[in-house]
C-alpha cells in the first residue's frame, strides 16, 4: 500500500505527448495529436514472488496455463552467454528461454540496433513456438534478479497479452526461497500453438520522430525518464558503446534504474547478490524525487487513472527503460518506452540531433 501522504494526492487528470510523421523536421512542424491511449488493467499481478509462483507450477490443473520464460540478457561488454547458461542450469522447472535479441526487429530499418521491438508477426510466431496462447499466464524472470525480465514483460503487454508477470528477484530469489530447480541440458520441447497476430498498443513504443517533437516542446512536453547511470546522463562518464557521446535528450529526467532496486544477499549461495524491485512506498519516494516532487508524480498518476500513458522511458538500448516502466506501473503510472533509446538518439549526433550535458542536479 502507498503511504498516507501519497494517497492524499491521488486524483484525476490528463497529460499528452505530441506525435509526428516520418522525419525529425516533419515532427517539429506537424500539429500535435493525443497519444494517451488506454491500457487495460491486468487480471494477474504484474510483479510476483517465488511464494506466489510455486503453487501455480505445482498445481497440475493450472500448469498448462502458466509458461515460465527465462529472459536473461547481458550487456555487450560482458562475456557471458545467456542461452548457454540457461542450458546448463540452474533454471526454474519447465522454463523456456526467450531470446530478446532474436525475438526482435533487426537490420537497417532499425539502424541495426539491438533487441528492437519485434513485429506483431515475429512476436506471434515466437509466442506460439513457446506454447503460449492468449490465455497463458506468462511469468518472466532473469538471473540477475530484476534487470532484463521487465523488457520481455513489457513486450507482451505492449502486444496486449493479458496475463504477464515478472518474478521479483528472478532465479536467485527462487533459489533463496528453497524451491527446486532444474540442472543439466534443458528439454526445450513444447507443443507449438497458434498465437493470433496481435496489434501493438498505440503509443506504448515511441519513435525517434515523436521524441524529437516532444523535446521541442520543452517543459510542456511529456515527462521522459532516463534509466542510465547519472554520469552517462550528465555527459561526464563514457557510454559502453563505442563512438557514442554521453549526455541526454533535452528536458529528460535522470532516473537510474538501480535506484528502483534493492540488493539482496543470498542465504543459499555464498557471496551471491541479486536485485529485487523496491516496495510501493519506496518506489513512490524515488519516483517522486526524480519527477520533481510528490505533486509532479501525482500528476502522472492522475493522468494514468483511466489507463492513459503519462510518461516515456529511455535508457541505453531500450532494456532497462522497462525497469522504470515496471516501477511506474507499481505506483499506478502508465508509460511507454522509446525503443531506440540513447543508442538511436546519439547515433544521429552528426545529423544535428541535440545532446544535453547539463548535470541533472542543476
Amino acid at each position: 500500500m502507498l503511504s498516507a501522504t501519497a494517497l492524499k494526492h491521488l486524483g484525476t487528470a490528463r497529460t499528452t505527448l505530441s506525435s509526428s510523421t516520418s522525419t525529425a523536421a516533419a515532427a517539429a512542424a506537424s500539429s500535435t495529436r493525443l497519444m494517451s491511449n488506454t491500457v487495460r488493467p491486468s487480471p494477474v499481478p504484474l510483479v510476483v514472488s517465488p511464494k506466489y509462483l510455486s503453487p501455480l507450477l505445482q498445481d497440475a490443473s493450472s500448469s498448462n496455463a502458466v509458461r515460465v520464460l527465462d529472459a536473461t540478457w547481458f550487456m555487450p561488454n560482458v562475456q557471458r552467454n545467456a542461452r548457454d547458461e540457461f542450458q546448463r542450469g540452474p533454471r526454474l522447472p519447465g522454463a523456456l528461454f526467450w531470446d530478446v535479441d532474436k525475438v526482435a526487429t533487426t537490420g537497417e530499418t532499425v539502424r541495426n540496433l539491438p533487441h528492437m521491438m519485434p513485429t506483431a508477426e515475429v512476436f506471434a510466431q515466437a509466442a506460439g513456438e513457446h506454447g503460449i496462447s492468449k490465455d497463458t499466464h506468462v511469468v518472466v524472470y532473469d538471473t540477475h534478479g530484476v534487470f532484463s525480465s521487465p523488457r520481455t514483460a513489457f513486450t507482451f503487454k505492449a502486444f496486449g497479452h493479458p496475463k504477464v508477470s515478472v518474478l521479483n528477484g528472478g532465479l536467485p530469489a527462487w533459489i533463496d526461497a528453497g524451491f527446486a530447480v532444474e540442472e543439466g541440458p534443458a528439454k526445450e520441447q513444447t507443443t507449438p500453438v497458434e498465437y493470433p497476430v496481435p496489434t501493438l498498443t498505440e503509443g506504448m513504443v515511441r519513435s525517434f520522430e515523436e521524441m524529437v517533437a516532444n523535446a521541442r516542446q520543452g517543459a510542456r512536453g511529456q515527462t521522459v525518464f532516463d534509466a542510465r547511470p547519472k554520469g552517462r546522463f550528465d555527459g561526464t562518464d563514457p557510454e559502453p558503446r563505442a563512438g557514442l557521446s554521453s549526455g541526454h535528450i533535452p528536458h529528460s529526467l535522470s532516473l537510474p534504474f538501480s535506484t528502483l532496486l534493492n540488493t539482496q544477499t543470498s542465504s543459499k549461495e555464498a557471496g551471491k547478490k541479486y536485485t529485487t524491485l523496491k516496495d510501493q512506498v519506496e518506489l513512490w519516494r524515488v519516483l517522486s524525487d526524480a519527477a520533481g516532487g510528490m505533486e509532479a508524480l501525482d500528476k502522472l498518476r492522475q493522468g494514468s487513472s483511466g489507463g492513459e500513458l503519462s510518461a516515456t522511458n529511455t535508457c541505453g538500448s531500450g532494456m532497462t527503460a522497462a525497469c522504470i516502466w515496471l516501477a511506474l506501473q507499481e505506483v499506478g503510472v502508465q508509460s511507454s518506452i522509446y525503443d531506440e533509446s540513447w543508442t538511436g538518439w546519439a547515433s544521429r549526433e552528426s545529423e544535428g540531433v541535440p545532446i544535453d550535458k547539463t548535470p541533472s542536479d542543476e
